[in-house]
């Protein structure tokens, strides 16, 4: 019956209406089920209804397929009035509701028994009779309301019939095939590849159900392959390694029979590898625990000499398990072993002047900058790698001030903690490492040093230069441009983050000695979700450890997924996620939003990544065409492609208009990289060499030398515009082609004779030789400038600029100030028009101001600025002077 209702919904539906009785008209409530009734309780009560009046006159079904379709019919056509159950009519003790959801013949047949009455039933008019009883018929016309959901029951069925034979269904949030419960670790031992599309799964799933029964899953396939589970669209060149290699293909059934039916059996190779691992964890615990012994001891003595011991069951586990050896470090092996053998040769280097390369050419470096994502290890290896050398490890990270003043005065790196000069014991400093007079300055988190650290960089860069001790830089980004001084005095250490595999070993230890039982696979998906991060790991770890003593696979998957960090991709890696097969498949599980989050990571550079590789995928819905077919359906989807990046552009028009929409956003995320990637998506190549090979995008390139054009244009009409009167375009499409020939043409022709003639042209044009090269810049076809200069010997070139360079040449124009004269200001009033305005008397008169002026000028005692020294007092007494004697 599901095929029958699945073929009702592309045919016409015959319903029948009496042709004088109208339906009373229903509100829109009643004219659809109520939402909360689920798919069989409505089904039940359409039949239910239908038997009120119609029991007595119910027939066998028919056995064509036109009755059969018109069986469907009626149950649709009642969904249309169906009353809410609240007003249900009263139940008849004749007619029994049948429980399927089928609908039944007696309906229909009731419908059909009168063939005048029947008629068509159009898109337009949906309208149906509610046919309760005969008396209902001759009351008054009720027009009904438009079936807005009449077709569920096909929509439904075409569904059930999807899931019957394992279609896909790229809206759904699991696959539309149940995985079998098979036995835990039934896939133990095997190791899986997958290829191709499969048409239930997505590659992520599929992956995952391999991992969560004990599988291991590889990218390639190899001599240790066990199963290659093929899909659809397979990759040529992988399914002939597979035939050459002779390994095992299965289908996505095959599969999961595979799952269902194996037993978790493994080969005693297996078996015995496993007992060495475990061995291994067991030894590694023990270690541990001893080690903790120890501390718990040192940490109960205490005393005022002994720098400060933290119980380490108190302590975080990021804390507790911190590597205290080279080998318990996870992943960049060789690159902790470079830093170790720099540090070791440190002294020697500095000796001889930091001359010598060494073995891994880092003698002449006295700084060495580790870079890398956070959370791998990078500043635990430091402190480790200063220590087993015998360096005193002196941190400065971001919760310090790193200022240029504080930088240029140096860190105290001999600064004694309190504990070890009371005591008298070993001088220790505040860490608790132990002063020998070897100390190693770590500067960690170097690129995030903010306004409040300004000139730190700089400073950090000078210091380096002199330094009489190592140091050692962090960064998670040395490309910053902040960064940039560093990368010329320091030597470049990159980790990268550790794998899944790397990660495993250190995790099972660590939850063997937390009592915390987890399979091989949920660690990985914790190392996964994390995307290597062990400190973010050992958090969730200690976390779920307070209220679990084991986890699985499934809850491993969701406690990394409710602690996921964002992560900044690369727009490389974007690119080949929204080009690739897999993100617009049948199967995928990605949302619209999820595809637009992806435009968000660089919202000003993906678009652009997409309109610059579009044309470089084999689009997926070109597999099976061919001829005519194909052609016409790849000019269909670029068609497509290039209309949405169009109206992407338009969008973006009005994003960065005056008015700056920003809230458009979603809408060009959706035009300028989800819809053209929606039509192009298929199969690309994101690195490494040939013609389809994702490139960064030329626009920005063109972008660029287009403004470098335009200025060096404006520079040539400026020069020239005292003796043309043409603007930008006119200098550009008529004079720069004409003047080639007198300017260019005759360096190529006639050679070093032509120089002076071609000096007197520039002269005649008041262009200098910095314009004689950008108007060689602006050729363009066969006088381009990389033709042009070809043809031009160096020894003309120079002979030229020699030339030029040595004789003296007209200004175009020039300001009083260049020639270090200051302007004369005009006098105040209104200037005659002409100069025969001038009488003599007003000569006379200019000129007796004017000596006026030139007096006033002169006068020095009207001038604030300089002042008359006073007469000095006499030093000595003067005589005095007596009276005059009285003349007797």
């Amino acid at each position: 019956m599901t095929s029958k209702v699945g073929s009702s919904k592309q045919k016409a539906i015959e319903i029948t209406s009496p042709p004088k009785a109208k339906p009373k008209p229903k509100s829109s409530a009643a004219s659809r089920p109520p939402p909360s009734d689920s798919d069989e309780d409505m089904e039940e009560a359409r039949i239910a209804k239908a038997n009120l009046t119609k029991a007595a006159k119910r027939k066998s079904v028919a056995s064509s397929d036109d009755e059969e379709e018109e069986e469907i019919a009626p149950p649709k056509k009642k969904a249309a009035v169906a009353k809410p159950r609240k007003s249900s009519p009263k139940p008849d003790p004749k007619a029994k509701p049948s429980a399927s959801s089928k609908p039944k013949a007696g309906p229909s047949s009731s419908k059909t028994k009168a063939p005048a009455k029947t008629s068509k039933k159009s898109a337009d008019d949906d309208f149906i009779d509610d046919g309760d009883d005969d008396e209902e018929e001759e009351k008054k016309p009720k027009p009904a309301q438009p079936d807005k959901k009449q077709n569920w029951a096909a929509v439904k069925a075409a569904q059930m019939a999807r899931n019957a034979t394992g279609g896909g269904n790229a809206g759904g949030s699991g696959g539309t095939k149940a995985i079998p419960d098979g036995e835990p670790n039934c896939l133990a031992g095997l190791t899986f590849v997958f290829t191709g599309e499969l048409p239930s799964f997505s590659r992520d799933e599929a992956q995952d159900a391999a991992k969560r029964f004990g599988g291991r899953v590889t990218g390639a396939p190899s001599a240790k392959t066990s199963y290659v589970v093929v899909g659809e669209n397979a990759g040529p060149k992988k399914l002939q390694t597979i035939k050459d290699k002779g390994l095992k293909m299965v289908d996505e059934d095959g599969f999961l029979n595979l799952i269902a039916t194996r037993k978790g059996v493994m080969d005693a190779a297996t078996i015995a590898k496993m007992e060495k691992e475990q061995e291994k964890i067991r030894k590694d615990a023990k270690e541990m625990e001893m080690r903790e012994k120890a501390a718990a001891k040192g940490a109960q003595k205490g005393g005022v000499g002994v720098a400060k011991v933290v119980d380490p069951r108190s302590q975080l586990w990021t804390q507790k398990y911190a590597p205290q050896s080279l080998k318990e470090i996870c992943g960049n092996k060789g690159q902790v072993e470079k830093l170790s053998n720099w540090l070791a040769a440190w002294e020697k280097s500095r000796q001889s002047g930091f001359k010598k390369p060494g073995k891994d050419a880092m003698g002449t470096s006295r700084a060495v900058l580790i870079s890398g994502p956070p959370g791998i290890g990078k500043t635990t290896s430091a402190h480790l790698v200063a220590k087993l050398n015998g360096y005193t490890p002196i941190e400065v990270n971001a919760s310090d001030a790193r200022n240029k003043k504080l930088i240029e005065n140096s860190t105290n790196i001999t600064n004694r903690s309190l504990d070890g000069w009371l005591g008298g014991d070993k001088a220790t400093n505040v860490a608790g490492v132990e002063i020998n007079g070897r100390p190693v300055l770590i500067m960690d988190e170097v690129d995030g040093m903010s306004a409040g650290d300004r000139g730190g960089v700089g400073a950090l860069n000078a210091l380096i230069k002199k330094t009489e001790i190592p140091i050692i830089c962090i960064a998670n980004d040395r490309n910053l441009p902040k960064m940039k001084p560093l990368q010329s005095t320091t030597f470049a250490l990159t980790f990268k983050r550790p794998t899944a595999a790397e990660v495993r070993s250190r995790l099972q230890t660590i939850a063997f000695k937390e009592k915390l039982k987890a399979s091989a696979a949920a660690l990985d998906a914790l190392a996964q979700g994390s995307n290597s991060d062990i400190r973010q790991i050992l958090n969730m770890m200690s976390t779920w450890k307070l209220s679990n003593d084991s986890i699985d696979f499934d809850q491993s998957k969701d406690l990394a997924a409710a602690n996921e960090k964002h992560s900044i991709m690369t727009p490389f890696v974007i690119a080949d996620k929204l080009l690739g097969p897999y993100t617009f498949s049948n199967t995928s599980r990605m949302t619209l939003g999820d595809k637009m989050d992806l435009y968000f990571h660089d919202f000003s550079l993906v678009p652009l990544m997409i309109q610059e590789n579009y044309l470089k995928t084999t689009p997926r819905k070109l597999t099976g065409l061919q001829g005519h077919e194909l052609a016409l359906k790849s000019l269909e989807i670029l068609d497509e492609a290039a209309s949405a990046i169009s109206d992407g552009d338009l969008v973006d028009a009005m994003i960065h208009s005056p008015e700056q929409h920003w809230s458009l956003m979603p809408l060009h995320a959706v035009h300028s990289t989800v819809r053209p990637a929606a039509q192009m998506y298929g199969g690309c190549q994101a690195f490494g060499p040939g013609p389809k090979v994702m490139s960064f995008p030329s626009w920005l390139g063109q972008n660029s030398k287009q403004t470098k054009l335009k200025r060096q244009l404006g520079d040539i009409q400026i020069r020239m515009r005292l003796k043309v009167t043409g603007d930008k375009e006119e200098i550009r499409q008529q004079y720069i082609p004409s003047l080639f020939p007198a300017l260019v043409q005759p360096l190529i022709d006639r050679g070093s004779d032509a120089v002076p003639e071609v000096i007197e042209v520039m002269d005649e044009y008041f262009l200098s030789k910095e314009e004689w090269d950008y108007l060689v810049e602006l050729g363009v076809g066969d006088r381009n400038d990389e033709a042009t200069l070809k043809k031009i010997p160096t020894a003309v070139k120079t002979a030229f600029t020699r030339k030029y360079n040595s004789s003296d040449h007209p200004v175009a124009f020039h300001k009083a100030t260049l020639f270090g004269t200051k302007a004369k200001a005009i006098a105040a009033g209104p200037a005659p028009d002409v100069e025969d305005a001038y009488d003599v008397e007003d000569e006379s008169l200019a000129v007796e101001a004017d000596e006026n002026d030139d007096e006033e000028n002169e006068d020095i005692s009207k001038d604030k600025l300089i002042k008359e020294s006073k007469p000095k007092k006499a030093t000595g007494k003067a005589p005095a002077k007596g009276k005059p004697k009285a003349q007797r």
